[in-house]
């Protein structure tokens, strides 16, 4: 409450003081050059001007720094942390502690030479469904900025070789075994008592 006072007075005041400066400033001149009726006329005209100027550009200003002030910096999620993406993580369990908005990236780091990273839709995620994957990363570090709220889904499209899935005795696919991921997206929350600068996000590969 303490930090709104202040600005509102600081919008209220300033306007009126630069235009008592420029008539304090002004009157000499003025009353050296012409009659004081004249000069009182033209410090009026002159005041009224510049403090309509000065109103506007202070709102102007608080507007910009209103809008910057609305929403939270993107964050960027390292997901699964330092185990990265692969059939070891807890997905849900590592979603659960966390809140998702836009803004918001999703750094997915695996080995490639045995892991894929694909966007599904969510009846393929939930039967493990490879084969129409919306999107495909094979780059072992993919940045997934989340543009818009929603659910969102992922899942590693690759198999275990032969001798895993003898050993483990589990589906032959990595999404079955575990790594998928489904998160849902919200829209920022607003925050009116911090302004943050926004920290950018890497850029997809």
């Amino acid at each position: 409450m303490r930090r709104v006072a202040t600005i509102s007075f600081i919008h209220i005041f300033s306007p009126i003081s630069v235009s008592l400066i420029f008539v304090i400033s002004c009157t000499p001149l003025c009353l050296v050059l012409t009659n004081s009726r004249v000069c009182f006329v033209m410090a009026l005209r002159n005041t009224i001007l510049i403090f309509c100027v000065a109103t506007a550009f202070l709102s102007t200003c608080s507007g910009a720094t209103a809008s910057g002030a609305v929403y939270r910096a993107g964050v960027v999620y390292h997901v699964g942390d330092s185990s990265g993406w692969s059939i070891f993580p807890d997905y849900n369990n590592w979603t659960s502690t966390k809140n998702f908005h836009v803004g918001d990236t999703l750094l997915f780091t695996y080995d490639k030479m045995f892991h894929n990273l694909m966007q599904v839709h969510g009846k393929d995620y939930q039967s493990c469904n490879t084969k129409s994957p919306m999107v495909v990363y094979d780059t072992g570090s993919d940045a997934i900025n989340l543009k818009k709220p929603g659910d969102y889904y992922f899942i590693c499209g690759r198999n275990f070789e032969p001798e895993w899935y003898a050993m483990t005795l589990k589906e032959p696919g990595h999404c079955q075994a575990g790594q998928k991921l489904h998160i849902k997206v919200t829209l920022p929350i607003p925050n009116h008592h911090m302004v943050a600068s926004p920290i950018p996000a890497p850029a997809p590969k």
